[in-house]
Order: structure tokens, then sequence, then C-alpha cells
């Protein structure tokens, strides 16, 4: 799929590939082109008339810092880890920016709130129209910056919902319920733990794109983004220390669930020791 964004407009529009055979005028003008699930066919013409070179899915996922984040022909090329919740338990997926002074190109293969939120026809944040490339990518980023933000409060607000299950004594509720509860609330800690730990991952990828856009897009970038991009990366920095705080409070409240676990398994062994031995007497 083919979306783009145009000068002085607000939101990605889809485009056909054929539509834009008739006419590449879209394409070429077009400050943001964003590739969703991209064919074959569909990069090799974006390739052709922007003169860019699309990204493989195989090539996006290299981890080695060279292969994410370079300079080739005077474009940024640029790939990072983002958070999407396509499976049970969320994880991260590539996504690949290709920023020049006229065109910013996104690639991925997974969809992202982040990205959803320039598509919506219902835009309460989105009121401003774009003029070039660093405004369209400066707003992407505190997108994605935003979302990140509001998924760790949403699994502080759930940890404090899991910490009082746990420390909760809840009078007349029979030993068996309570121990299922507990290895329930082991299964929620593991996914929440996973969670924090791929958000801590693309908070680190996101902070060095960050850095790399400032220390290479000197010339053409206006002094303004370059404030804004340095806010984000103040912002992601302290993300990344909640992200820390929060990792703490799931290891302690997984050592106190195991403890109690173990606790009441203790308890139901002495419980069937003294049944044993005074049925031995009998």
């Amino acid at each position: 799929m083919i979306q783009l964004l145009e000068k002085g407009q607000t939101s990605l529009r889809k485009v056909g590939l054929e539509d834009l055979k008739r006419d590449t005028s879209p394409l070429e003008k077009a400050l943001w082109i964003d590739l969703l699930f991209p064919t074959r066919e569909e990069e090799e013409f974006v390739e052709k008339h922007l003169d860019v070179e699309i990204r493989t899915k195989e090539e996006m996922h290299e981890i080695e810092a060279s292969s994410r984040l370079f300079v080739e022909d005077k474009a940024l090329y640029m790939s990072c880890w983002l958070l999407s919740y396509e499976s049970p338990i969320p994880e991260n997926t590539s996504v690949t920016f290709i920023l020049s002074p006229l065109h910013l190109t996104s690639i991925r293969y997974s969809d992202h709130h982040a990205f959803r939120i320039f598509t919506s026809q219902r835009k309460t944040r989105l009121s401003k129209r774009f003029n070039n490339t660093n405004d369209v990518l400066v707003e992407v980023m505190d997108a994605v910056v935003g979302q990140n933000a509001s998924t760790l409060r949403q699994i502080e607000q759930s940890l404090n919902a899991l910490s009082v299950e746990i420390f909760s004594e809840k009078s007349g509720e029979p030993r068996k319920t309570r121990k299922l509860g507990l290895k329930n609330v082991v299964q929620r800690l593991g996914k929440r733990n996973s969670l924090v730990s791929s958000l801590r991952e693309s908070s680190l990828s996101f902070q060095n794109l960050a850095n790399f856009v400032i220390s290479n897009a000197e010339g053409w970038i206006q002094p303004r983004h370059v404030e804004r991009i340095r806010l984000l990366e103040h912002d992601i920095r302290s993300l990344r220390e909640y992200d820390a705080q929060l990792s703490t409070e799931i290891s302690f409240l997984l050592d106190s669930t195991v403890g109690l676990i173990g606790f009441q398994q203790n308890q139901s062994m002495k419980i069937l020791s003294v049944a044993a031995l005074i049925l031995a007497f009998i």
C-alpha cells in the first residue's frame, strides 16, 4: 500500500499504484511517502521515481548499527524498533525512514498507532498543515514518543492493580483458588515484563535515531526542528528512566508472588504431613 501526504495537507491518503503510473506528480510532490506492506512492484516504482533504495524486510531487521543508521546520496537511512500490537503479546518490529530535503519515506510491515493517527479523519491533534519533510518527521517522532509514554502509564496502572491483588488478604477464599490466582499473576507479570523490555529497546533505538538526525541533517533541517528533536530526545531519556523503575517493580512483584506460592505449597505439605501422621496412628 502507498500512502501520500502532500504539501499543505494534514493527513496521509491512500493512492493506487495504477493511478501513480498514469500520473507520477502526486508521488514526486509528496512530502511523506508511507509504504505499508509494500509489494515488490510498489518498491521498485518508488525507487525509480524518487531515486532512493527501498530496504527489504530482511535488511530492515539487521541489528548492526551501521546497517540501521547511515547516510547515502545525501539521504538519511534510519531504522528503529516500534511496538506493534498485532500479536497477543505486543512486540517490536522494525520501521525504516529515509529522510531527504524533499521527501520522507517510511517503510513498514506492521501497523502502529503513531501512524494511524495520520490517516484518521478525526484529527484532533493534527490541525496543522505540513510544509516540509522536517515538519512531518518531528510530528511522527512526537507521536511515537507520546504512544510509548501512554503505554508505560497503562503498565504502571496495571502493576498497581496487580500489587493490590497479590498482597490483599481475602477472608474465606479457598487456598486452592488463591494459589491458582497467584500463578495467573505470574503469567500477567511475565507479559508486562516482556512489554516493558520491548519499550526499552524501542526507546533506545529512537533516541539513537534522534541523535543521528541532529548530527547528519545539518544544513537543511531548521533550528526550530532541531530544538524540538532535542526536547523529544530528553523526553525519551525520561521514559527510559521510567521504564527502569517499572522493571524494578515488576521484579519485586514477581519475587513476592513466587515467594507466596512457595509459602502456600509449604503450608499444604505441612497439612498433608500432619494428616498422614494422624492416619498412621488410627
